[in-house]
């Protein structure tokens, strides 16, 4: 199990932009994601999981940024 985590944390660095555009692309799924469980669920619900979404995008942003500034020194 925790190999999987690390392949999937690998593939989404990989594959991970710091950029304005990309920021917006996350965005516009966590608010899609957040859309499905407001029809689905309770609205609360949905701002909770697009709050938890943000949060969990903007810690893997700055770990991700710190990453590529040590990478950038190496």
């Amino acid at each position: 199990m925790r190999a999987n985590n690390v392949r999937l944390l690998e593939a989404y660095k990989r594959n991970y932009s710091a950029s304005l555009t990309s920021f917006f692309k996350r965005l516009s799924g966590y608010l899609a994601a957040s859309l499905v469980v407001a029809l689905y669920g309770k609205t609360g619900t949905a701002i909770v999981v697009l709050a938890t979404l943000l949060v969990i995008d903007l810690v893997m942003s700055l770990s991700f940024a710190r990453l590529h500034g040590e990478e950038s020194r190496a």
